[in-house]
């Protein structure tokens, strides 16, 4: 630091006479913390939940030629309601359907329609394959952020709200649509875009949650509101519950995507598709012209049963390079002939277990790593952890670390299971992933999934031990800069209540816990005996365990 200087700097053996001295002394006071609307709306809202996302853009998209009525239809009552705000009595569009039926790919293709034609205010599309989009937490700040974008005239009232209240996106969505959307109904001009579009709503996993946002959604199209909500999702039994009884029965509109034959598409779709095979494989010298003929063509179509993940899966498993497609369709048709018609999903399930059980594999270590998998894919409620860890856990290299596998571990015991998972092939998504979510629906039901079922409390004891592994070898001590004691108090909390390894996990993966005292983790201890029998908790305290060699470079 510079010295000050003065009037008498330096100065020494002098008088002052008949003089007064006043001493004035200067307190500069900081400026308060500008608060910028748009990085706080930035920070809360889900970009990857547009159909204009990068996951949008590497998504599967409906074959030219296809679905053309159920987006005819779609996109006209879009249109109609939009010609006729005041007069409408149907105020919502459902669009329900079987999983893997292609409601995403219609829905994506009705979103871009809308926004050509100036209709498309805003739209979510909820994934359990995507981090952070399985539930409601970035809903009102994602359309928000459409909202301004669509509407200027709400723009600086967003940011002047948003200003006022820095933290609403921490509070009740009620309160953010309350503060940020109705409050300004008035400053929106007639005739402007008012479609709002939801898809993959099932895939919001709590149906607490669920219900919040079909209340939020009713408040959003009725007055002083006028906006019209098109939703997609699975006919599960809250949703189609909620759509039968009021205030939505009176004022939605049902469209059902099973009612609109697809057979001739989906016959086109595996006819193109084998002709491309026929064309690139490098066995194509050996493949016959015909294959694989008009009655397997029929045959597979018939399985399909109007949706599109059998046969999409058929083919990504027949389009593998290193083996014959002909003898894989051949193993396939043979296979699943023995399917109990029965079953809902029994042919789609005969696939899977084809494709689950490749020769030479460890199969319980797959089962372990698919299960894994699922729950740090899935977003464990009361925890904030950004989308770029869960996607730096699931990088194969990662993962084979966090599990103290052997380096290559994991992408070995996946690689032939390409047809139905991506490993490494996608250079803009490198993290491991399901193609369909109707893989974790199979694997999550000991009914369907047989041996490679596994119940969700053992993987849930799984992370944990590893988790133990590392709060060990660290010591107990601050690895984060970004922690606080509120993590400590979210883990403890959990578990008195309901026990959740994953919440420790999160706690790990954000950077560590703030600074685990040996008092707190014997609180922690005292709560797991709490939830968990004397005998299973001993069994994971950290005395038994084996220790990594050291903390994963990426997580710290």
């Amino acid at each position: 630091m510079a010295a000050t200087t003065g009037l008498f700097t330096n100065a020494q053996d002098f008088n002052i006479q008949g003089s007064n001295i006043t001493t004035t002394t200067t307190i500069i006071q900081s400026p308060a913390p500008v608060v910028d609307p748009f990085e706080i709306l930035d920070r809360y809202r889900a970009l990857e939940a547009s159909h204009t996302s990068k996951t949008a853009e590497s998504a599967p998209k409906c074959k030219p030629g296809t679905r053309i009525q159920a987006i005819k239809d779609l996109t006209a009552w879009a249109k109609e309601v939009a010609a006729n705000q005041s007069s409408s009595e149907k105020l919502v569009l459902w669009f329900p359907g079987p999983a893997g039926a292609g409601k995403t790919c219609i829905m994506r293709e009705v979103a871009r329609i809308c926004r050509r034609d100036k209709l498309l205010v805003g739209d979510y599309f909820f994934s359990t394959r995507v981090s952070g989009l399985d539930n409601e937490a970035p809903f009102v700040a994602t359309i928000v952020s459409h909202l301004i974008t669509v509407i200027p005239e709400l723009d600086k009232l967003v940011q002047d709200t948003i200003r006022r209240h820095p933290k609403i996106f921490q509070l009740a969505l009620e309160f953010q649509v309350e503060e940020l959307i109705s409050k300004h109904i008035a400053s929106i001009p007639p005739h402007t875009p008012r479609i709002l579009l939801v898809d993959g709503f099932d895939e919001c996993r709590d149906q607490k949650q669920r219900a919040r946002l079909l209340g939020l959604l009713h408040s959003l199209v009725t007055p002083p509101h006028s906006f019209r909500v098109i939703m997609a999702s699975r006919p599960e039994l809250d949703i189609r519950t909620a759509f039968d009884l009021p205030p939505l029965k009176s004022i939605t509109k049902i469209l059902r995507l099973e009612n609109y034959e697809a057979s001739g598409e989906i016959y086109q779709y595996l006819s193109d598709e084998f002709a491309r095979i026929r064309e690139t494989h490098p066995a194509k010298q050996s493949i016959p012209s015909e294959w694989p003929g008009q009655p397997t063509l029929h045959a597979l179509t018939d399985k399909s049963s109007g949706g599109y993940i059998y046969p999409s899966v058929i083919v990504k498993y027949v389009d593998n390079p290193r083996r014959h497609p002909v003898e894989l369709l051949k193993h396939i048709l043979n296979t699943s002939s023995t399917a109990s018609s029965g079953r809902p999903f029994a042919e789609l399930d005969a696939i899977y277990e084809i494709i689950l059980n490749p020769p030479d594999v460890d199969v319980p270590l797959m089962k372990r790593l698919l299960h894994v998998i699922i729950e740090i894919t899935r977003s464990p409620s009361g925890s904030e952890v950004p989308e770029r860890v869960t996607h730096q856990i699931l990088e194969a290299p990662n993962l084979d670390e966090f599990l103290s596998l052997e380096k290559g571990t994991t992408e070995i015991t996946l690689c032939d299971l390409h047809s139905i998972l991506s490993v490494t092939e996608n250079t803009k998504r490198p993290y491991i992933y399901f193609h369909h979510k109707s893989l974790e629906d199979y694997l999550c039901s000991p009914e369907r999934a047989g041996n490679l079922y596994q119940p969700q409390a053992d993987t849930h004891f799984d992370i944990l031990t590893i988790c133990f592994h590392y709060m060990e070898l660290w010591n107990w001590k601050l690895v984060s800069r970004n922690a606080d004691f509120k993590d400590v108090d979210t883990l403890l909390w959990y578990s008195f209540l309901d026990f959740d390894a994953r919440i420790v996990w999160r706690c790990f993966a954000f950077g560590g816990v703030a600074p685990l005292s040996q008092a707190a983790f014997n609180e922690f201890v005292d709560g797991f005996h709490n939830v968990m029998c004397k005998e299973a908790a001993e069994c994971y305290m950290p005395s038994c365990f084996h220790r990594p060699p050291s903390p994963p470079q990426w997580l710290g």
